[in-house]
């Protein structure tokens, strides 16, 4: 399950957006250039990822967010990877920037599909290591080559 994830990952080197929700609104709309799911599903999973933003921030510290929603439209669990190198006010919970973000979004029949990623999400999100090679890795190849070797040969 995380293996096809991570093959069909959508990649952003560097996200244009300086805000949060000018973040979310790119992460989402390069989720919808992939086909991941249809203009609808991607107004409904905006507001999905507002709404759960305002309950609490999906910023985990460490310079990590990890915002995630399940949509009718979604076809399947889908991963969108993004880097800020300047950093994103985010209102984590540490205070600090985010300069990581995980889009997960996933259809609402499946939960334990959209569990499973999110856990393998968090380990990746507690590795050092992790996160210093992201911010130092110098394209779009190399931060997927990266996701791969953090992927789980299971």
């Amino acid at each position: 399950m995380i293996q096809k994830l991570v093959a069909a990952a959508c990649i952003v080197a560097e996200i244009a957006a300086k805000t949060k929700d000018a973040a979310l609104k790119e992460l989402l709309k390069n989720a919808h250039d992939a086909g991941l799911f249809g203009k609808k599903g991607q107004t409904a999973l905006a507001k999905k990822l507002a709404e759960r933003e305002s309950i609490g921030s999906t910023g985990l510290g460490n310079g990590v967010a990890v915002p995630h929603a399940k949509g009718d439209d979604v076809k399947e669990t889908a991963l969108v990877l993004a880097r800020s190198k300047p950093g994103i006010e985010w209102q984590a919970i540490d205070g600090r920037p985010v300069h990581i973000m995980f889009l997960l979004v996933a259809p609402s029949g499946e939960p334990e599909n959209h569990l499973q990623c999110l856990r393998w999400i968090s380990t990746l999100a507690r590795s050092a290591d992790f996160r210093r090679f992201f911010l130092d890795a110098r394209d779009e190849a190399a931060l997927r080559e990266l996701l791969r070797e953090m992927t789980p040969k299971t």
